[in-house]
C-alpha cells in the first residue's frame, strides 16, 4: 500500500518559508477559522499570499516531495497533481511588472 501525503505538511512548507508561520499558529492567531473553515478559506488564502516565483519554488518541491512520500513514479503524481493542487497550493498576488 501506498503512503499519502499530508497536505498540511505542503500547505506548512509554503506558509513557514514565505510567512514564517504554519497552520497551527494561524489557527491560534484565527481562532473563527478553525471554528468554520469553509467560510474563512478565501480570507486564509488572501492572507498568506505567494508571488508566482515562490509558487513555482513550491510547487516543484511539493511535486518532488510527492514523488518521494509515494513511491509513485513522476508521470503517475502529475496526473493526479490537480487533486493535491486543488488543496495545498498557495494563492498568487498579482504583481505590477
Amino acid at each position: 500500500m501506498k503512503k499519502l501525503v499530508n497536505i498540511e505538511d505542503l500547505i506548512n512548507w509554503w506558509l513557514e518559508k514565505y510567512h514564517n508561520t504554519n497552520l497551527e499558529k494561524v489557527k491560534k492567531e484565527h481562532p473563527e477559522w478553525e471554528k468554520n473553515p469553509e467560510q474563512h478559506t478565501r480570507d486564509f488564502y488572501t492572507t498568506y499570499m505567494v508571488t508566482q516565483k515562490q509558487h513555482d519554488e513550491w510547487e516543484a518541491w511539493a511535486k518532488n516531495y510527492t514523488k518521494k512520500v509515494t513511491g509513485v513514479s513522476k508521470p503517475i503524481v502529475d496526473r493526479g497533481w490537480w487533486k493535491i493542487y486543488l488543496n495545498a497550493s498557495p494563492k498568487i498576488t498579482k504583481t505590477k511588472e
